[in-house]
């Protein structure tokens, strides 16, 4: 957008030429800004998100930063940003979800890089955050509580759409019944109760800082339904997540009448579009119906669910469910997930990264292009991407200094190969 022409200052009459002649250099001028002015980007009617960090890679808003040309050639429209700093001393990313504090100022300053960025194509970008070691269920939530409202706050101000919320079992049971609880006499009834409550107060206290916030979860309250049907594609893994699904019911609670609450449907091994409609309509219809009769969703909860709940796909680079993937079927997997989506859908990879150019390690054009062509024309950056990103380095200090790459702190790396592994478990036991 332009910015606004400074304030007239009232005008005497003119000789009639002098009109004629200020009119028309003021026509000659006004084209001339029309025609180098950029028009504000619009909105993509459905989405597709970036969720990798293979290899060393991790989007930080630092890299991010750095590197803002070459990702806005990428076939996406939004990418999940991992939230830590250069020097490493503050990670948001891990630490939300946690009973250690975290202040506005110490999130925000982790956005800086990004905050001031005018985007062209990455216009929905999540930040990112992992179900860590939150209390008890039935303890004191004061502090975790008020870490998801700070970090709203600092997402409002640095124009991030929301939260990509990976809410599986990393670090710790936080969601299991009765393994992971404290109170394991306490019944099960009462521990969904008190899940769908903490899941109430966190999204209520980010409403209160960014009322229209978007929170991605990847595993849907599918996961904690013990009648959600195998032969649509969902996990029979309830034992071991309980208490994903009433604390997912607390998010719609206290969403508000501006916020999107989006089930990420990280069922990787949907591939056909009766499939993905089929999923669809057994998470938006089926689960808050009085058949399923799904013992953490109360009445009124099931009463407004499928004209307020958000449904959205995960699509993953690997076969998964016996299937595998080659640049074809991720085509038509991309596009029967956006065709059948609400709005997001998100790609999560493991075996090639779209953060770097081919020549430095990333994605082929093979791979991109297959990407691009799920998307609706409007949708695909233009052709002639920018040049390669120069050759890394390791002198210096701070964030470039850690990492043969620029990208990739240490402590890192546990936590993304414990996430892989993680998933690979999850998917044997599914599969």
């Amino acid at each position: 957008m332009r910015e606004p022409l400074p304030a007239r200052r009232p005008w005497r009459p003119l000789a009639p030429a002098l009109v004629f002649m200020a009119g028309a250099l003021f026509l000659v001028a006004k084209g001339n800004l029309l025609a180098t002015a950029s028009p504000a980007p619009a909105t993509p009617e459905k989405a597709l998100i970036y969720a990798g960090w293979y290899g060393n890679t991790i989007p930080t808003p630092s890299y991010i930063a750095s590197n803002q040309d070459f990702l806005e050639s990428q076939p996406f429209n939004g990418m999940v940003v991992y939230l830590r700093n250069p020097s490493m001393s503050i990670n948001a990313t891990t630490g939300v979800m946690t009973n250690s504090a975290l202040s506005y100022a110490s999130i925000s300053s982790v956005l800086d890089p990004i905050r001031n960025l005018a985007f062209t194509h990455l216009l929905e970008n999540f930040a990112y955050v992992v179900g860590n070691s939150p209390p008890d269920f039935f303890d004191d939530w004061s502090v975790p509580i008020q870490n998801f409202a700070n970090l709203a706050h600092a997402l409002k101000d640095a124009g991030i759409k929301g939260i990509f919320f990976d809410n599986e079992e990393y670090f710790s049971p936080w969601a299991a019944y009765p393994l992971g609880v404290s109170y394991p006499l306490t019944p099960l009834a009462d521990y969904q109760s008190q899940a769908r409550l903490r899941g109430k107060q966190v999204m209520e206290a980010m409403v209160a800082q960014f009322p229209d916030i978007v929170v991605l979860t990847l595993h849907g309250p599918y996961i904690s339904e013990p009648a959600a049907p195998w032969q649509l594609g969902f996990p029979s893994v309830v034992d071991y997540n309980a208490l994903m699904g009433p604390f997912f019911a607390g998010f719609q609670e206290g969403k508000g009448s501006q916020a999107t609450n989006v089930d990420g449907g990280e069922l990787y091994w949907l591939r056909s579009a009766s499939e993905f409609q089929d999923s669809y309509n057994w998470r938006r219809y089926d689960m808050a119906s009085s058949a399923v009769n799904c013992a953490f969703l109360p009445p009124a909860l099931r009463a407004t669910w499928s004209d307020s709940i958000s449904i959205g796909f995960g699509v993953y680079d690997q076969p998964s469910g016996g299937r595998t993937v080659s640049p074809s079927s991720l085509t038509t997997t991309l596009a029967n997930a956006l065709q059948q989506s609400d709005r997001y859908v998100w790609f999560y990879t493991e075996t090639m990264t779209f953060l770097a150019p081919e020549s430095a390690g990333g994605a082929t054009q093979t791979w991109i292009d297959a990407v691009a062509a799920a998307l609706p024309a409007a949708s695909v950056p233009p052709a002639n991407p920018p040049a390669p990103l120069p050759s890394p380095t390791v002198s210096g200090t701070g964030e470039e200094a850690r990492s043969s790459c620029g990208l990739l702190g240490i402590e890192v790396i546990p936590i993304m190969l414990a996430i892989g592994f993680l998933r690979a478990r999850r998917r044997r036991k599914a599969g």
